[in-house]
């Protein structure tokens, strides 16, 4: 019998004796390192679609391929699209690369950053093996005219220390921290590039003095 099915086994024991369901928990991204802010670069981060087997604040894990499962007392703090767009907000404020990270489509911002997560989960390949599963992919367009600039579709696994709810949100952390430092270079160049861009086709468009 897996740790797993012991744990829930001893908690239904329990609550059948005390005839109280278990205390529910939450839990989060442990909240991104970095510098302070820097750069020129403006970016508005759109709120980021789920795909809908983990569009849900209970936390997914899976022992098989073909199966998924949910805790039922172990729950995200909030739903995973809004989290990992929270973590991504904070990551890239931090890199120091941005003057400004958004969430609403402002004048003097240039790009828009959205996407959606694919997959977060726990994966139990065996008795000892676990491992964190995360999946987004992510699109940066020009926030004037929509045209895609940038996309990339980013899969992470990183090992648990622990079986437990608490092991996967450390090592979920973990595996953004490596997505947001890939991801910062390149839409930090592509927003810089984007405002040039719009400077001069308004330089252009403007009138000139007879």
């Amino acid at each position: 019998m897996t740790a797993r099915a012991m744990a829930v086994l001893a908690a239904a024991a329990l609550a059948a004796c005390s005839g109280k369901l278990p205390e529910t928990r939450y839990y989060q991204l442990a909240a991104p390192a970095g510098a302070a802010r820097g750069g020129d670069g403006v970016l508005v981060l759109d709120s980021l679609a789920t795909d809908p087997a983990y569009d849900d604040d209970r936390i997914v894990y899976r022992t098989t391929p073909y199966r998924l499962d949910y805790y039922q007392y172990h729950r995200w703090a909030s739903a995973p699209g809004a989290m990992i767009g929270n973590y991504l907000e904070q990551a890239l404020e931090h890199s120091g690369q941005f003057h400004a990270v958004l969430r609403e489509v402002a004048p003097d911002a240039p790009v828009l950053l959205g996407g959606r997560v694919i997959a977060i989960e726990e994966v139990d390949r065996s008795s000892t093996a676990w491992f964190g599963h995360i999946a987004i992919e992510l699109a940066l367009t020009d926030a004037r005219t929509g045209e895609l600039l940038w996309s990339e579709e980013f899969d992470e696994i990183e090992p648990l220390a622990q079986q437990s709810p608490e092991g996967l949100a450390a090592a979920l952390s973990r595996a953004m921290a490596r997505i947001a430092q890939r991801i910062a270079p390149p839409v930090a160049e592509l927003a810089m590039r984007q405002t040039r861009a719009h400077a001069e086709r308004a330089a252009a468009a403007a009138p000139r003095a007879p």
